[in-house]
């Protein structure tokens, strides 16, 4: 079922040079990502054939995922100062952000064969921002997943968990989808924000297994690494777990 909320907008009318404040509600679906600053056309192919009209027009939607991005890391860093403040180990060891190009995007549309529209991008394209949150641990996290989920403003539209059901390749990594409240000067936006939250381990075989990849298809050689990869990946989580159980036996001690 779709959500939906109301907003009032209040507007200043002139009425015979005496201006009159009035008010108005509209109906927003929470589920709907609104692209700022769309003129008349938002067809993609045609606005790249005008790379100055194209920059003008993707500039407030790369805007809007950007601040999303810096919204939702600024809650990851209350999460990190109160840990630290109250003299806990932190479950968070580094944050990487990534904002997707105009290209990038256009060519995602192309792949998922969508209408090439800056509406499709945003209501079917929710990647566009990305954060990756880097833990030491495998329980950080799902602490770090509890503990920002549990803020009331924040919806939760998707969650894969590559960690308990890892890919053939053996990826691991927490993957959530959330929108996220970002305040613009008129309105209220709820844009998603893609969050990959996985261990140092983990991120550490993913920036191994990404070069791999690169090489393999650079050198364009037929070698498949899968059944290697995931073999690897598997050695590393039994030594991740390992280290985690020393780690809580010296936080109990």
């Amino acid at each position: 079922m779709e959500k939906h909320t109301k907003k009032t907008i209040k507007e200043v009318v002139n009425i015979n040079e005496n201006e009159v404040m009035i008010e108005r509600e509209e109906v927003v679906e929470v589920n709907q990502v609104i692209p700022l600053g769309i003129a008349h056309s938002d067809n993609m192919e045609k606005i790249a054939d005008m790379s100055e009209h194209f920059s003008q027009t993707m500039d407030p939607i790369l805007r809007m995922y950007n601040a999303a991005m810096n919204a939702t890391t600024a809650r990851m860093e209350i999460i990190r100062d109160e840990f630290h403040f109250r003299k806990q180990r932190c479950p968070l060891h580094h944050i990487d952000t990534r904002l997707k190009s105009a290209d990038s995007i256009l060519g995602k549309l192309k792949k998922k064969d969508l209408p090439l529209t800056l509406t499709a991008a945003c209501n079917n394209i929710y990647d566009i921002a990305g954060i990756r949150v880097v833990c030491p641990y495998i329980k950080d996290v799902y602490l770090i997943r509890d503990r920002l989920l549990a803020q009331d403003d924040i919806c939760i539209m998707e969650e894969k968990d590559y960690i308990k059901n890892p890919k053939r390749n053996g990826y691991r990594s927490l993957h959530i989808i959330i929108r996220i409240p970002v305040y613009f000067m008129n309105k209220k936006q709820l844009v998603p924000v893609e969050l990959q939250i996985r261990t140092l381990a983990m991120d550490l075989w993913a920036s191994l297994e990404h070069d791999i990849k690169y090489k393999s298809l650079h050198n364009e050689c037929n070698i498949d690494f899968t059944a290697k990869l995931y073999e690897c990946s598997g050695l590393i989580y039994q030594v991740e777990e390992e280290m985690e159980k020393m780690n809580e036996v010296l936080e109990e001690y």
